[in-house]
């Protein structure tokens, strides 16, 4: 394991000591546990990101589509695909 020398206020380090008497772990384990719960925040929120960008081009893409699509649908369609491959495995 790598050893890093980081300044860190006295403040914080009041409370890191706090809490790692409550959990009972070491200040170094209290810092990485932090630092994994921050990184698995940070991957959260680049997963939220990259699903509403995706959910906004799929609109997108809907609307320049629409035109083409007057009158279809589409949830009707899927309902005739899903009939008819059931009333397939039926036989």
């Amino acid at each position: 394991m790598a050893r890093i020398n980081i300044s860190i206020p006295e403040e914080i380090i009041n409370k890191i000591d706090g809490y790692k008497e409550v959990v009972h772990i070491s200040r170094s384990g209290f810092i990485l546990k932090a630092l994994e719960s921050y990184f698995i925040e940070v991957e959260r929120k680049i997963l939220e990101d990259k699903k509403r960008d995706a959910y906004e081009g799929i609109l997108s893409i809907r609307e320049m589509a629409a035109p083409f699509f007057n009158g279809w649908d589409s949830t009707s369609e899927i309902r005739k695909l899903r009939d008819n491959r059931w009333a397939g495995d039926k036989k």
